[in-house]
């Protein structure tokens, strides 16, 4: 396992999961490897203690969802295209001992039907995950978002700030624009320089047990969702001039090495939020980290988000097991 140094940076794109844009392409090449069909549970690697409970879709959970785990709520938003077992396993598990982890998938991902919904945008997926947990007993809970997840994230707090007890932000930003960029470059690479720019060309030299963490699809992509998800992102107005007089505890994790999401957009989320009066904003830098850090430093990123959640209690962030 390796570590990371974290550099807390106090105040005084989003592409999110476009790497398994090259794993549809190396699929359809028939180059990807095969993997056994596994639950999320099983693929996320979830231990016995975590007592995983998978909940299907319903009219009033409108996504499929993962529950694991006892303590304060955490919900986990993934990013673009992404699903639920995508999660780097080590990760998920150790946020699970602590925590009731609520894993979501958005419409038209995993297991979640697409729906009749002739749009999708970021306003319509935050109220999808506020009425799931309204469905799973939830009124109020710490809500983890990476990528485009922390856009929703971010979404939810602006809509229905009496859902969240804190916000934090994993390789995120506040608008869209700056992060197009990297998807257009990213859609004119091919698979293998898409796998190589995952993580930092010398990190990863010295660490090439880190891309066996990463997570192969368990089921086909739906690319009518995934286009949505993309017309979402285009279509969201982003923080400016949104932001109330207040705002939930924030906690931006932000890689030095994020080409998708470059540390200066995580600056100016620190910023944007910062400048709420009596704002509680942080934000903290891993050395070497990439869009997909969550694979190279599992260990530190769960032990920022554990504290950051223990020094901010919630009591409505518990509940009981379904």
């Amino acid at each position: 396992m390796t570590t990371a140094r974290l550099v807390k940076r106090p105040k005084h794109a989003i592409a999110a999961g476009l790497i398994w844009l090259a794993l549809l392409l190396l699929t359809a090449t028939g180059q990807a490897l095969a993997q056994p069909s596994q639950t999320a549970a099983e693929s996320l690697g979830a231990d016995a203690t975590a007592a995983p409970h998978h909940l299907a879709a319903s009219p009033d959970r409108p996504l499929d969802s993962l529950v694991m785990g006892q303590g304060p709520t955490l919900v986990l938003l993934t990013g673009y295209a992404m699903t639920k077992e995508m999660w780097d396993a080590g990760l998920i598990d150790a946020l699970a001992r602590g925590h009731r982890l609520v894993l979501l998938d958005y419409r038209g991902m995993g297991e979640t039907p697409l729906g009749e919904a002739a749009d999708i945008s970021l306003a319509s997926m935050a109220d999808d995950v506020v009425r799931t947990m309204a469905g799973l007993e939830i009124e109020k809970a710490h809500i983890l978002g990476w990528s485009m997840g922390g856009m929703v994230a971010q979404e939810i707090a602006l809509s229905r700030p009496e859902a969240v007890c804190s916000l934090t932000l994993l390789g995120t930003s506040g608008e869209f624009a700056s992060v197009r960029p990297a998807a257009d470059r990213l859609g004119a690479m091919g698979p293998e320089d898409i796998l190589a720019s995952m993580f930092p060309a010398a990190w990863s030299a010295a660490h090439p047990e880190a891309a066996g963490r990463v997570r192969p699809r368990t089921r086909p992509l739906d690319l009518a969702a995934v286009s949505r998800q993309y017309a979402a992102m285009l279509g969201w107005p982003g923080l400016a001039g949104r932001l109330g007089k207040t705002s939930p505890p924030v906690l931006i994790l932000a890689g030095s090495d994020d080409w998708v999401c470059p540390l200066r957009l995580s600056e100016a989320l620190r910023d944007s939020y910062a400048a709420v009066p009596g704002s509680n904003v942080r934000l903290e830098v891993l050395e070497n980290g990439s869009h997909w850090m969550m694979h190279q430093f599992p260990d530190a990123l769960s032990a920022a988000v554990v504290d950051f959640i223990a020094r901010r209690p919630c009591p409505d962030a518990q509940r009981k097991q379904p």
